[in-house]
């Protein structure tokens, strides 16, 4: 029947002249083909024939019938054919004399559709990058900007995708269609279901439902199943179970509707989840089978092996583990543990991340409830693999934001990795993965270059470490800790104690109720006393081994604390209740966000003035920050005691600032500080202007400390993982070896007190650390009652590098240091000679 349709129906094209009018669109030719309600390889070979028959097709016209070819081979599922032609297409639309972009990047567009089709994600992303940085945009840009997020969904770079969508969302007026902003919005809930973080971005989830919710209402569309899906996984993750069925089971009837057989098996899946979670066993089972019995797909036949082993022994959830990462991996069940390789090259890494995260905690409940060590080596085999595989994944990430969530995850893993090297009493192991539990994002940054940009920052050894930072005179401890769980490694030049913080949640609160008494002045003498028990406890609940304050006493203390115990100051605590006496009393304490950071900055050479440059600003252009009185008097008397570059009140600016910082080796900003009540970034101000964090951080220098004489200091959002997101990391960042810094709203009477005696000490020739130590302890000497309360002088802390630093004393301070030993000579000569103890 073909052999004698198919000339009829070419007639008809070649000669509509005829039987229309005598001259017609070549475009509306094509089109009447396209639209052909025959069979699709039929229009295929009309249209070929149309394009190699007809003489008086011009360039425009070819470009766009080898576009509408590609689109019906992709019909066809011939991808290959569609992207060989569409590729002509484009190619003839570069070459016109005035390239109309819109078609243009409508062909891109197809091109990368029919790359993703084919799973060829090198050749869509190429695509997608051309049609990003067209000259022109236009809704197949913001299409593109949308297919783009999903490609870096499955990197895990899921913040950069929300970047990408927030750009098709704000830019709206732009392209003006409906569904390609529909789908922008869909998008991010998507991302909000994968990143699992519901009560951190409740706000933005909220507001792309609502804006879902509105346009299907105007469009009449009752139920989108993908958004009812991802809601599901986002109420699941916020613990609303029955919320969560009725957006699966919304989802699922539609799909069953679509006959959809893929989300069909996912939905039965998560269904199956949900009501393992709640203990209905027998429902469970019967979505699952449902599950199975649905699709091959082998990511939801994953799924369901791992959720069926969820509620049952740990040693049956491991094996179900490795059946499903054995599915993904085409290797069936399998003991053997696989390769970084064999993971990162498949389609699956983030569920077989997910997978061997699972067994890691399963095996630790495995020999919690046996004590039976037998495969603690194949999980801490395991762990250093996804140590290795959450490295890749963020170090493929673009964002800081997405690099932060991986962190976060990994803070997670990186307890159960701890908990399995303490059952395996392997310290060294324990330290690694406490290191990697910190300030790992500055340290990627202080060891960016473009070469090194994709690999892992070094990660300083405990052997390493003992030998840079402990001797005779010095100790190290550093801890791991979360709601749950902590541990800490305590080390002198003699022995490693390896241990576990017990009652941890009522170590949290005390930390808290610690926290808030440091950081406010006792009135009542029951106000020291309960101080006193508090800090005791804690002392005791950090430092648990046998001889604990013997160990330390008369030493320096070098401490790498973690979450909540980064907001206090150790050298309050109180080793003995009897005596009441600080830990500041029997040791020096400095902090470092990291060994590994300390190793990093310790390594800058740095060249600049030994002197110090001050600011001063005073009083302040913004008129909610109150006048610092006290400041100008307080920069002068450091700058009789050391040589200082000093801006005072209209001199200290910000441009002066960021012009000036990289040329000082000691820089000292007193003035307010606070962080922004929108998104807790940190700021310090100026005379004129406040810099904050983000700006700071792109900020180099040279310094071997920084003084932020300022309240607050040490403030900021409290990344897990990572630590506190403050100032003083934006110097770190810069390059400063150490910083002095405050950890509440300090006073500015006694902290600048003092400060004044740290500089006498440190422009003598003592470190900076035993300068401090000996500030503080003159301070506790020469006040009483109230204002000894560690609100007063336990605010200023030391973090980074405790060494002594070159620092030239002032002329001004060396005349009356000259001054005062000739008057003393004098004295001592009169007394002498009134007394006739001269020889004669």
């Amino acid at each position: 029947m073909n052999r004698f349709f198919l000339p009829f129906l070419l007639f008809l094209v070649f000669n509509q002249n005829s039987f229309c009018q005598k001259k017609i669109n070549h475009v509306k030719k094509i089109d009447s083909i396209y639209k052909l309600n025959i069979e699709n390889t039929l229009k295929v070979q009309i249209l070929e024939e149309f394009v190699n028959k007809e003489e008086y097709l011009t360039k425009k016209d070819v470009s766009y019938a080898y576009h509408k070819l590609g689109i019906l081979y992709s019909i066809g599922y011939n991808f290959e054919k569609a992207i060989s032609i569409t590729e002509r297409s484009i190619r003839i639309r570069k070459q016109t004399d005035s390239i109309d972009y819109y078609k243009l990047n409508n062909s891109l567009y197809n091109l990368s559709c029919y790359y993703k089709s084919k799973e060829d994600e090198i050749s869509q992303l190429k695509s997608i990058n051309e049609l990003i940085y067209s000259p022109e945009k236009n809704k197949f840009t913001y299409k593109a900007f949308i297919d783009l997020s999903y490609v870096l969904s499955r990197k895990g770079d899921y913040f950069k995708a929300l970047d990408y969508l927030n750009e098709v969302i704000v830019s709206y007026n732009n392209y003006n269609d409906v569904f390609t902003y529909l789908s922008a919005h869909r998008a991010a809930i998507y991302m909000y279901s994968e990143i699992d973080e519901t009560q951190r971005n409740l706000k933005q989830i909220k507001l792309h439902q609502v804006k879902i919710d509105s346009i299907l209402n105007i469009y009449e569309v009752k139920n989108d199943p993908a958004v009812s899906n991802n809601l599901g996984n986002i109420y699941e993750d916020s613990g609303l179970k029955n919320n969560a069925i009725i957006q699966y089971e919304r989802a699922l009837s539609v799909y069953i509707e679509n006959k959809d057989s893929v989300n069909i098996g996912k939905l039965n899946n998560n269904l199956g989840s949900i009501y393992n979670k709640l203990k209905k066993k027998k429902k469970a089972t019967i979505y699952f089978d449902q599950a199975i019995k649905a699709t091959k797909n082998k990511q939801v036949l994953a799924a369901v092996n791992s959720n069926m082993g969820d509620y049952l022994t740990p040693e049956i959830k491991i094996r179900y583990n490795k059946k499903a990462i054995g599915i993904l991996l085409d290797r069936g069940y399998d003991e053997t543990v696989p390769s970084l390789k064999e993971i990162t090259n498949s389609d699956y890494t983030l569920d077989i991340l997910d997978y061997l995260i699972e067994n890691v905690e399963a095996s630790i409940k495995n020999y919690e409830s046996t004590l039976k060590n037998n495969d603690l080596n194949k999980a801490i085999e395991i762990s250093i693999l996804v140590d290795k595989l959450i490295s890749f994944i963020r170090l493929e990430s673009i964002v800081d934001t997405s690099k932060l969530f991986w962190i976060r995850k990994a803070a997670n893993f990186y307890m159960k990795a701890v908990t399995l090297s303490y059952y395996k009493n392997d310290v060294s192991q324990a330290f690694y993965f406490m290191e990697k539990n910190k300030a790992l994002l500055l340290l990627e940054g202080l060891n960016y270059t473009k070469e090194s940009s994709k690999k892992e920052p070094l990660i300083i050894s405990l052997e390493e470490s003992i030998r840079q930072h402990i001797g005779k005179e010095k100790n190290l401890v550093e801890y791991i800790l979360n709601e749950k769980r902590g541990f800490g490694i305590f080390c002198n030049e003699n022995e490693k104690i390896f241990y576990k913080l017990e009652n941890v949640p009522e170590l949290i609160n005390q930390v808290d109720s610690l926290k808030n008494k440091m950081s406010k002045y006792f009135i009542y003498k029951d106000d020291k006393e309960k101080y006193k028990r508090l800090a005791n406890n804690v002392f005791l609940k950090l430092f648990p081994f046998k001889n604990s304050i013997k160990k330390i006493k008369n030493k320096g203390l070098i401490v790498i604390p973690d979450y909540k115990l980064q907001r206090i100051n150790f050298e309050a605590l109180i080793p003995d209740a009897l005596t009441g006496e600080y830990l500041l009393e029997h040791t020096e304490i400095n902090y470092l966000l990291s060994a590994s950071v300390s190793e990093k900055l310790n390594k800058n050479t740095k060249k600049s003035i030994d002197k110090i440059l001050a600011f001063a600003p005073v009083d302040f252009n913004q008129k909610t920050l109150q006048s610092l009185k006290r400041s100008k008097k307080a920069m002068q008397e450091v700058a009789s005691i050391c040589e200082t570059e000093l801006f005072i009140e209209e001199e200290a600016t910000k441009e002066t600032f960021i012009k000036e910082l990289k040329n000082y080796s000691v820089v000292h900003l007193n003035t307010h500080a606070g962080l922004n009540k929108i998104d807790n970034d940190p700021w310090i101000a100026f005379r004129d202007k406040k810099i904050n964090l983000k700006e700071l951080l792109s900020l180099s220098n040279n310094a071997e400390l920084v003084v932020l004489d300022a309240c607050n200091g040490a403030s900021g959002k409290q990344e897990i993982g990572e630590g506190i997101m403050s100032l003083s990391r934006g110097f770190f960042r810069g390059g400063a070896k150490s910083v002095i810094t405050t950890q509440w709203k300090a006073n500015e009477k006694s902290t600048n007190e003092i400060l004044k005696v740290f500089y006498k000490e440190l422009s003598a020739g003592k470190t900076k650390l035993k300068a401090l130590n000996i500030a503080k302890k003159n301070y506790l000497k020469t006040h009483q009652l109230s204002e000894t309360s560690p609100y007063f002088w336990a605010s200023v802390i030391l973090i980074g590098n405790p060494d002594s630093i070159k620092i030239i004393p002032s002329t001004n301070y060396s005349n009356w240091v000259w001054i005062l030993l000739f008057i003393t000579l004098g004295v001592i000569f009169l007394f002498l000679k009134r007394n006739k103890l001269f020889l004669k």
